[in-house]
């Protein structure tokens, strides 16, 4: 008999792999439910651009070839809006591919990784499945992040921080000021991974302008993605802009053909209609504030979020979850480490309606 668990070895053995939103499918046919809303992936509500789909159908034809390694016209298309050098962007299947590729590139036997807890569980995840760690420094008691604990924490061996900013599952995000002071701290020989999945929706006047600042600091490498606020969570695409050097030891891990051609295509259009995205967070700055009001009418505690969720405390998270389910809205359950917590993506309006509407059902009765 093969004994499979033992030929993968015990990093890989222990793992527990992550755990997405429920499916909107399972949950109608479980519950026999015919409205169901999915507020738990912090996906875009309003889907993508009208001008990718349009797109998107015109090169189905055109699928039977393989895409362009290099990504060339996204990377174009990336390079001018953001203004950065085109050798100094990698495009991976989301973020999750770049953290995996760093990681795979950078951190050898004996190294490891650390982040402020609570954050991004697939650090830990890809760090143990890489055969190494992610060791977590606590956030503060209203999930600040704790720069100092973080900076005490990298020790020799420490090759890479995850710093999410705005934060997953808080909210929260790292000023200007105190980013700084912390990228002047850490050593040189440490990369410093921010991940900017929801770096569109802050609107805090001191959020970091970082595109500026990974020239200076050649250490910092920056993650973002096409998931959130562009709507193209189902297609897989994200990106890192880094120092050429780094990207350039990470292509050679990259595999050749990471990124799909309808990714490609669709991210290269999504990043140029700016008339979208402003719908887009329109419509997130809107729900936030609508959300916000009614939690705090039912006297339930948030954290103010610069991104396209809110982490609630309602008291006992996993009954109001399940309840939730069971009235075909489907949100985020925290776990064992937030057990009274939920996070609730900000959908349309008519989605946060349902959403307050189960939930007092649930709270008041």
């Amino acid at each position: 008999m093969t004994d499979y668990s033992k030929l993968a070895g015990g990093n890989i053995g222990s793992l527990v792999p992550y755990k997405p939103g429920k499916p909107i499918e399972e949950l109608k046919r479980e519950f026999g439910l015919e409205r169901v809303i999915k507020l738990a992936s912090n996906e875009n509500p309003l889907g993508p651009s009208p001008k990718v789909t349009g797109a998107l159908i015109e090169t189905l034809p055109e699928i039977s070839r393989y895409p362009d390694g290099d990504a060339y016209m996204l990377r174009q298309a990336v390079s001018k809006k953001l203004n950065v050098p085109p050798d100094q962007l990698l495009f991976g299947a989301g973020s999750n591919e770049i953290i995996e590729l760093l990681l795979r590139t950078f951190v050898k036997p004996g190294e490891y990784t650390v982040s402020p807890s609570p954050s991004f569980s697939v650090y830990s995840i890809i760090s143990q499945a890489m055969g190494t760690r992610c060791e977590w420094a606590p956030t503060s008691p209203t999930f600040e992040t704790d720069l100092d604990r973080l900076i005490a924490a990298v020790k020799p061996g420490v090759r890479v921080v995850f710093l999410a900013s705005p934060n997953n599952p808080t909210g929260r995000y790292i000023n200007s000021n105190d980013l700084k002071t912390f990228m002047q701290k850490v050593p040189g020989d440490t990369i410093i991974a921010m991940d900017e999945a929801y770096c569109e929706f802050t609107d805090a006047p001191d959020y970091p302008e970082t595109l500026g600042w990974y020239k200076e600091y050649p250490n910092m490498v920056l993650m973002r993605t096409f998931s959130k606020a562009y709507g193209l969570a189902g297609l897989r695409i994200g990106y890192c802009i880094a120092d050429k050097m780094c990207c350039e030891m990470m292509n050679r891990v990259r595999q050749p053909f990471n990124t799909n051609m309808l990714a490609q295509i669709a991210a290269a259009i999504a990043i140029n209609d700016e008339e979208w995205l402003k719908n887009v967070l329109r419509n997130n700055t809107e729900g936030k504030k609508y959300l916000y009001e009614e939690f705090e009418k039912l006297g339930i505690k948030y954290i103010p979020t610069q991104a396209n969720f809110i982490l609630a405390d309602v008291g006992d998270g996993m009954a109001v979850f399940e309840k939730l389910l069971q009235k075909g809205v489907i949100v985020r359950f925290m776990g064992k480490e937030l057990p009274s917590y939920i996070r609730v993506s900000i959908g349309t309006p008519e989605e946060n309606k349902i959403f307050l509407k189960a939930l007092k059902e649930i709270i008041v009765g």
